[in-house]
């Protein structure tokens, strides 16, 4: 199936790099309900993919796992990204019926630290959000097809860290701390 992307003169990309992103896209979004899939219990692991995308335990299961293999590829593209952490991962206590899918906010949102922030990494996540847009719009559920975009990342360095400057204030909140989700060796 071909794929249409509108990008602008900032983030052009050949039709080899746009079918690798979309590649890339699709192997995050197989490897993520694996691994979703494999956290459900023996018994609903076989049920059809309509069906346990209407389950707000496996959403949030699917969305984790989503941002884990991002965080992979966003690494393995910039070596500057020294650690990835989810944002705004919260638990609900209070947890309605399975079969009750509720407002489940589909965005991941990561932080990337990295050594010095980069145009081209922001070129890259952006670029990748609208192939997985698409990507995760072709699953047979009405929640992931109304998405314009479902990625946001946002690069900070150990010094933005150290002074407390705008979204790295969050790391000394003890409310919403963000989750480190990848870590380089």
């Amino acid at each position: 199936m071909q794929r249409a992307m509108n990008l602008n003169s900032e983030t052009q990309l050949d039709k080899k790099q746009v079918s690798s992103l979309f590649e890339t896209a699709e192997t995050i979004q197989i490897n993520a309900l694996n691994l979703a899939r494999r956290k459900l219990l023996p018994g609903e692991r076989d049920m059809q993919l309509a069906k346990v995308l209407e389950r707000q335990e496996f959403v949030e299961k699917f969305k984790r796992a989503l941002a884990q293999e991002i965080a992979h590829v966003i690494a393995a593209y910039d070596q500057r990204v020294q650690a990835v952490y989810l944002i705004g991962e919260t638990i609900n206590t209070h947890k309605k019926p399975e079969e009750e899918l509720l407002s489940v906010d589909l965005n991941i949102r990561l932080f990337t630290l990295v050594t010095t922030a980069s145009a081209a990494l922001l070129a890259f996540v952006a670029s990748l959000d609208r192939a997985l847009t698409i990507v995760l719009g072709e699953l047979p559920s009405k929640a992931f097809g109304m998405g314009n975009s479902f990625l946001e990342v946002v690069p900070i360095t150990e010094r933005d860290i150290e002074h407390g400057w705008g979204y790295a204030l969050l790391f000394s909140s003890i409310y919403g701390r963000p989750t480190e989700i990848w870590q380089r060796d």
